[in-house]
């Protein structure tokens, strides 16, 4: 076996888990994490509802909600009427007074900071979008938008970061990435909690995304998957047998930059062809405004699909980020493809289409159906996204409350 420079290998760290045990302190918090998780996401509601879900002991479930409501983490809501003889049981919440999580995203136009509760509720959220100053400001502005989420709200737990990388997710930082004003090397961890003191949680947009649309979207009963986003790049966040791919260095899966013709296009970074040449967001808007002589944006073109010119351009970008997508099936056969970010805005004979095209083209096409839809938070997903980095260490009860 091919080991690297620190003695480990891919997946070293899974294998490691599996093998660990569990004492009972750590199964005790795995437990209320994954209550807390049924309650939060609208799966199980009551005590009873709860026990079946979970597969724990209803006396397991009664002290985890006991202790639950004198945290004021859930509240008892309004008795649930069942027609069977006995006592109607009460339906358990999440609290009002349970704590908030900030969301911060960091991308090249913006940046954008949200506050939601454990079920996602959005309470508030601001954007600020990048200017000339953008390096000197870059700091300020996000303190800027932490603070005014942090106004009036004196109980938080957490803040998620979703940013665009590359980025060395388990110590935090953003690295070098690309186009992005100058700004690098931000040790965006250990500032945060160091002028806040609330822990901080990292990772890129793209499984910021997955990880919300596992949490609390379609995905919720869906083993594997791929989160597609189409921006002005293309990017992927990626579910397998249950967990998030991630690799040992925190890099994220560049699926914009997978080659679908070796002959095509020069990409800046270095390689032919990377499908975000053909099928990214500007690419589109470019070939839209040459066809009608002014300028669209993505939302106008996606509504102008019956202009036979808009149509032959939608279509083409479709049919090249098939060629992709069907190599991604390939290699992880996912159940679902969840498309997001600004490719919501395609209609749903795009949709319909790209489901047709890599159920035909895929390997096992007789044995099963890759289905694909829009993902649950539309343009939304990758700033919840950020919010969900948090809640799934606490849902997994690796964080203590």
């Amino acid at each position: 076996m091919n080991l690297g420079a620190c003695g480990k290998y891919p997946g070293m760290e899974d294998d490691m888990e599996r093998r660990k045990g569990i004492n009972n302190d750590d199964l005790k918090k795995r437990n209320r994490g994954l209550i807390l998780q049924l309650i939060a996401a609208g799966e199980a509601n009551t005590r009873m509802s709860l026990t079946r879900k979970s597969g724990l002991t209803k006396m397991s479930v009664t002290n985890i909600i006991d202790e639950f409501l004198e945290k004021n983490l859930v509240h008892e809501g309004e008795k649930e009427y069942q027609e069977v003889q006995g006592r109607n049981p009460a339906t358990l919440e999440i609290s009002p007074k349970a704590p908030k999580i900030i969301g911060l995203l960091i991308n090249r136009e913006y940046l954008a900071a949200v506050l939601c509760d454990f079920q996602l509720h959005v309470q508030k959220k601001k954007r600020i979008s990048f200017s000339k100053d953008a390096k000197e400001m870059f700091l300020p502005h996000i303190f800027e938008l932490v603070d005014e989420m942090l106004a009036g709200e004196e109980n938080v737990l957490g803040i998620g970061v979703a940013s665009i990388g590359p980025l060395d997710v388990e110590k935090g930082v953003i690295l070098n990435p690309p186009r992005f004003h100058g700004i690098k090397n931000v040790q965006i961890k250990d500032i945060l909690q160091e002028k806040y003191g609330f822990p901080v949680f990292l990772d890129h947009p793209y499984n910021s995304a997955a990880r919300a649309e596992k949490l609390f979207g379609y995905g919720r009963n869906v083993s594997s998957f791929a989160f597609v986003g189409i921006t002005n790049g293309i990017g992927a966040g990626i579910y397998v047998d249950g967990k998030i791919l991630q690799s040992p260095g925190g890099l994220g899966s560049e699926l914009g930059h997978m080659s679908i013709d070796y002959h095509g296009i020069q990409c800046e970074c270095g390689n032919r062809g990377c499908v975000e040449n053909y099928a990214s967001v500007n690419v589109i808007c470019d070939k839209a405004e040459a066809a009608l002589g002014r300028k669209v944006d993505f939302a106008e073109c996606c509504a102008l699909y019956r202009e036979p010119a808009i149509d032959r351009i939608l279509s083409d970008a479709v049919e090249k980020l098939c060629v992709c997508l069907v190599s991604v099936v390939n290699l992880i056969n996912p159940e679902v493809i969840f498309m997001g970010h600004e490719s919501v805005e395609l209609p749903d004979c795009y949709m319909e289409r790209m489901e047709q095209i890599i159920n035909e083209r895929k390997l096992s096409t007789e044995y099963s159906k890759v289905r694909v839809m829009k993902a649950s938070f539309g343009k939304e997903q990758q700033l919840v996204g950020a919010v969900c980095n948090v809640l799934n260490p606490l849902f997994s009860g690796k964080m203590l409350l």
